[in-house]
């Protein structure tokens, strides 16, 4: 183990990981992060009390009558997840840009602390008590109802959380298929001016917004097979389709499907030196947990492809 004196947070190789991005990575739109102090606490959970009608009639002279609500809690508690890998300096020398090892290094251990972290967002949603149905009619099927089924979704959050959808996240097979959809088509075509409508579809997208909900396409992969092993790459998140509110400014505060929370250093990366090994070792890490906080506010439509 290295001396503690010998490890420091390296600035730029923290500041790059912070950036790192990977589109096909959505955990953390779904599961917007909030900035927590201690590693473990209690969360708000809100009931709906509002939703119930109140005498609101006040008499003259009388004093006005006394609404009441309250919070139940919920618990996190974080875990750190982290990997390391040791930089040589002979690749370092190597190297025609000698910081371009490092900065490869620290991407690739990003990637996988973030595909980790889209898996645990995954399984979280898909074994939550969201409400579901499976759509009449598969949206590779004849004559599917698409934008039907999409309602229905939005009609659940909106009566049962008393917000308005803003999410509609799908993988790229299901995105495959709704782009061909001649009501989409349709739809894209008539409320995209310009050329615009014409060159999502040419490009192979949809457009960012959807029959008002922001649409994330959940493109991530994975090779499940053991190393040394032919490859055997599959799709993170399967035919299901997400609707659900997502807090734009998350908080402790503010009602959503679900947070990441994440203590306030955020991600870091450590690095320090290995004299016996002749070479710089980086650890990127954060330490979070991810939990679903109103589950009324997001909805599934199971296996929408046959």
């Amino acid at each position: 183990m290295p001396k503690r004196a010998n490890v420091h947070v390296s600035t730029p190789l923290t500041n790059l990981a912070i950036k790192y991005r990977n589109l096909a990575f959505v955990a953390e739109m779904l599961l917007p992060v909030v900035k927590v102090v201690k590693e473990s606490d209690k969360y708000y959970i809100f009931s709906r009390e509002e939703m119930r009608e109140m005498d609101t009639h006040r008499a003259i002279g009388a004093p006005a009558n006394e609404a009441e609500w309250d919070v139940s809690t919920g618990t996190y508690s974080c875990e750190e997840y982290a990997l390391r890998k040791l930089v040589p300096d002979r690749i370092v020398r190597n190297a025609d840009a000698p910081i371009r090892p490092k900065i490869t290094t620290t991407e690739k251990l990003m990637k996988w602390l973030m595909l980790g972290y889209e898996k645990r967002a995954k399984a979280l949603i898909a074994g939550a008590s969201l409400t579901s149905a499976v759509p009449a009619i598969k949206w590779d099927g004849t004559s599917p109802i698409i934008e039907s089924d999409i309602d229905t979704a939005k009609a659940s959050v909106r009566l049962n959380a008393g917000v308005e959808a803003n999410i509609l996240c799908m993988n790229d097979e299901v995105k495959d298929v709704v782009k061909k959809d001649s009501t989409v088509r349709n739809l894209i075509r008539y409320t995209i001016t310009g050329s615009g409508g014409q060159e999502l579809l040419v490009n192979g997208d949809l457009p960012p917004v959807l029959w008002g909900l922001k649409v994330i396409l959940a493109q991530a992969t994975e090779d499940t097979s053991k190393k040394g092993q032919s490859a055997s790459i599959s799709r993170i998140w399967d035919d299901d389709v997400l609707v659900c509110y997502s807090e734009p400014s998350p908080s402790l505060e503010a009602l959503s499907l679900g947070y990441t929370f994440r203590t306030s250093n955020g991600i870091i990366v450590k690095t320090w030196r290995d004299n016996e090994r002749d070479g710089d070792v980086i650890q990127p890490s954060m330490i979070q947990d991810e939990k679903l906080v109103a589950t009324n506010s997001g909805y599934l439509i199971d296996n929408v492809l046959a």
